[in-house]
């Protein structure tokens, strides 16, 4: 698969408008999502999506936590999303070291999204289950080359991440944190994950509002003056850190 520019981002996708809350399976069928016929996604797409992905991520998580006081959460809620920015932030910084280029820098949300927690919290499910099969679909990939095992290492780590998320997601929906045996294996490629993303990113959604601009150096500075104090003492080092990534 060839390096996806935005236009192609659009162009290629399917517009789901309402749907965004369907599941993979319903949209596309299984065969779709898991067939063997997909060419693998190459490098440079699957850093590009995973950019677009953790820059929309921590859009969203800011904007939950400027709107936490409307959704009514509580002090300990509103760390759990504090430490979902940092973590996802630290993910984006990693990929743009790896030549990562966003494909977007502007999203767009349902209205209301960060003033009701209900909602707040099924979009959220959604995004991270996304993420998290993303990541698992450039494991898959990474894992098949010798070359690429470190990139594999790394997408897992970012993955498993990616998992906590939906679980402390589904807490402040009022929901049973860890539902499920095993994390949701649901696309064969990155791209994959593009339709269920393109509403937040072009606003074709309906209801959906924006864009909503992605954060500052400022804002960030200001939630990473808050890591010792809400305990994200332990970032991690990634795999890729660990040793020489072939590019």
């Amino acid at each position: 698969m060839n390096n996806l520019s935005r236009r192609a981002f659009l162009k290629g996708s399917a517009v789901l408008g309402g749907g965004t809350l369907l599941s993979f399976n319903q949209i596309f069928g299984i065969s779709r999502l898991l067939g063997q016929d997909v060419p693998d996604d190459d490098l440079q797409t699957i850093l590009n999506i995973a950019s677009t992905a953790e820059l929309f991520a921590t859009t969203h998580y800011l904007a939950a936590i400027n709107g936490a006081a409307d959704m009514g959460l509580g002090e300990t809620q509103v760390n759990y999303l504090k430490a979902g920015f940092l973590a996802e932030q630290d993910h984006l910084e990693l990929l743009v070291s790896l030549g990562a280029e966003p494909l977007f820098t502007e999203f767009y949300v349902p209205d209301g999204l960060f003033a009701d927690k209900d909602l707040f919290a099924a979009i959220t499910e959604v995004a991270e289950t996304a993420f998290t099969g993303a990541y698992l679909a450039a494991t898959r990939i990474f894992a098949g080359s010798p070359d690429t095992v470190a990139f594999a290492v790394t997408t897992a780590q970012i993955a498993a991440v990616e998992e906590t998320h939906r679980v402390l997601v589904r807490q402040i929906g009022g929901l049973l944190p860890n539902n499920t045996s095993y994390a949701q294996y649901t696309l064969r490629n990155v791209s994959s994950a593009v339709p269920i993303l393109l509403p937040f990113l072009d606003g074709s959604g309906e209801g959906f509002v924006g864009p909503v601009a992605h954060p500052t150096d400022d804002e960030i500075a200001a939630v990473r003056a808050d890591m010792e104090m809400i305990g994200y003492d332990n970032p991690g080092v990634p795999f890729a850190a660990m040793t020489e990534m072939p590019m």
